[in-house]
């Protein structure tokens, strides 16, 4: 075999290209995973967030998540909301309970009582909990969610369909943290930032 192959360079070249083409790519890709640190700081997120005028709303206010909820008559729309932890990999869903839904749809006459009525939420896992709502945190990452340019397979976007091609990340000089997809449903950009969480 080795003999055939050096009596044809041609075909060596053609068979070890691709080959050292792959090694090279992931060495490259891997890179910035050793060089850069990992992240210092949970963060926070909301999927199935459309930020309706009506429904749930949620801010970062005096360095505190505010969730404030507005009774819609065309019914309920509730985000989910994750806190990510970077030094064990597992992600959190914080519980938001909304009040008993005062929905009318369908009601002959509407009185003054069925207007929206707006609402503030406690959540008691955010007690106590100072969130710092700036774009980057403070060791440098930044949360973004796009199609698979973060991805880690180069092949992945040959066999997938476009829908497998969101994702949430964080991301740092070229390293990028595939965020738990634990919704259960693909990232879009119905997903949106909330903070990073400085204390506790």
């Amino acid at each position: 075999m080795k003999k055939f192959l050096l009596e044809n360079p041609t075909i060596t070249f053609g068979l070890g290209l691709p080959l050292l083409l792959v090694v090279s790519f992931l060495l490259i890709s891997g890179i910035p995973s050793l060089l850069v640190t990992s992240p210092q700081y949970d963060v926070l997120y909301a999927t199935e967030y459309y930020n309706y005028q009506n429904g749930v709303q949620i801010s970062v206010i005096d360095q505190k998540v505010q969730v404030i909820y507005q009774d819609s008559l065309q019914g309920r729309q509730k985000p989910r909301l994750w806190r990510y932890d970077p030094k064990t990999g597992a992600v959190k869903e914080i519980t938001i309970v909304l009040p008993p839904s005062r929905n009318t749809a369908g009601k002959m006459k509407v009185t003054p009582e069925d207007a929206p009525k707006t609402t503030l939420i406690n959540i008691p896992d955010l007690e106590g909990v100072t969130i710092d709502s700036s774009s980057i945190a403070p060791d440098g990452y930044e949360f973004s969610v796009g199609r698979d340019r973060y991805s880690r397979n180069v092949f992945g976007g040959l066999f997938y369909s476009s829908r497998y091609r969101y994702e949430a990340v964080l991301t740092k000089n070229g390293r990028s943290i595939r965020l738990p997809n634990a919704s259960g449903r693909y990232y879009s950009h119905n997903t949106h930032f909330i903070g990073w969480v400085m204390s506790p």
